[in-house]
């Protein structure tokens, strides 16, 4: 039985919307596992704890885990034995920390590090060997790793060199009641961003770096309007700050397309745009895995058509629920939005089992279940 649980976050509380949603699910974790005695460190706090409206069994404490200095690992360590903590969950937290030593004299008896993103690239032969002799040699390390995809476990097991049998994969949730599909909100997106109403809405929500694939949807729309001459269709990307969208828009240039595409920025009403979209896409041609944006979209009833790499492609049922495509090929991904889009039957049979797909498999409450019950075979 668990006595005591310590959730480790490398980064400072309110850092943004990933590890937001990480933090409640985490703690909804850990009161399962020992209620009434869990505590939540970061590497800095804010005045108003977004954790003092959670619980009253939840502690907050400060701990700079990158840095770990000698003074803030023997703080920790005597606050771990005066709490009676003996499990301990991070985000992040690599093999090797200098802090695991002195946590498990406290009295931690397991370790677990939550990864949300790849631990390394791929090796094989004697670079894999040699990372697996490194990984034998390395005494102080988590007990068990949990990932986000398969794709993801794979990058520490063939790439990092950890046995597969100290690894799981805890699928995100998504909030399904929060996003649904909605009748109601059809018209919003439409109102907001003032795009003609005869134009399907084809949507994108994701950082701006190359690797994420903008520059592709922008090839793919260019391509369906001057080419396909398909002009009842709007592409709306969002996550874009500053001048990030110059460069794309630059792609369209001299294009009849340009009059298509709109980049909306950060949005905070994500939830009331998507039900009046028709398809999402992620067109990354750089590592990606299983994105929250791509369950946001699938539990709001949108068909999915993303690139065919790692964990991204474990986002759809592929002929399901949505495509993949050829990472990079932007005239295989306007083929696959416009068979949608030119095939409404099976448009509506996609979105009814997107959706179909996140309720079975990808609930915030399945999440947090999961996790649970991981943690729990372990220590149990």
């Amino acid at each position: 039985m668990i006595k005591g649980v310590l959730i480790i976050f490398h980064c400072s509380e309110g850092t943004g919307y990933a590890i937001s949603s990480l933090e409640d699910v985490f703690l909804k974790v850990a009161q399962k596992l020992a209620p009434g005695n869990v505590h939540v460190s970061h590497k800095e706090l804010q005045s108003d704890s977004v954790y003092s409206n959670r619980s009253e069994d939840c502690y907050v404490l400060s701990f700079d885990a990158s840095r770990e200095s000698d003074v803030e690992i023997k703080k920790l360590s005597e606050y771990v034995k005066q709490h009676q903590i003996d499990l301990i969950l991070g985000f992040d937290q690599p093999p090797g920390k200098k802090y695991y030593r002195y946590v498990r004299s406290a009295g931690v008896n397991n370790i677990i590090s939550y990864w949300g993103a790849p631990m390394s690239s791929l090796n094989s032969g004697v670079k894999l060997f040699l990372k697996k002799m490194e990984m034998m040699l390395r005494v102080y390390s988590p007990d068990l790793y949990l990932f986000e995809s398969n794709a993801m476990r794979d990058t520490a097991v063939f790439g990092r060199g950890i046995q597969k049998r100290k690894t799981a994969v805890t699928y995100l949730g998504v909030d399904t009641e929060k996003f649904k599909p909605n009748i109601e909100l059809r018209d919003y997106v439409y109102d907001v961003f003032r795009i003609p109403e005869n134009r399907h809405i084809i949507y994108y929500s994701g950082h701006m770096e190359k690797r994420k694939g903008v520059a592709t949807i922008m090839h793919a729309v260019k391509h369906i309007i001057d080419e396909r001459m398909f002009t009842n269709i709007h592409f709306l990307l969002l996550g874009n700050k500053g001048e990030e969208a110059r460069e794309y828009l630059e792609i369209l240039r001299g294009s009849k397309a340009v009059d298509h595409v709109t980049f909306g920025g950060y949005r905070d009403d994500v939830e009331k745009i998507l039900p009046g979209c028709s398809i999402g896409v992620i067109a990354s041609t750089g590592w990606d895995s299983f994105t929250m944006s791509s369950l946001e979209m699938s539990s709001s009833g949108l068909p999915l058509v993303v690139s065919n790499l790692q964990g991204l492609a474990e986002t759809v049922d592929h002929g399901t629920t949505g495509f993949v495509f050829k990472p990079g090929d932007h005239y295989e991904l306007a083929d696959r939005i416009l068979y949608l889009l030119e095939n409404r039957q099976k448009l509506k049979d996609f979105s009814a089992k997107s959706r179909e797909r996140v309720l079975k498999r990808f609930t915030k409450e399945r999440q947090i279940s999961v996790m649970y019950q991981t943690i729990n075979s372990m220590v149990g």
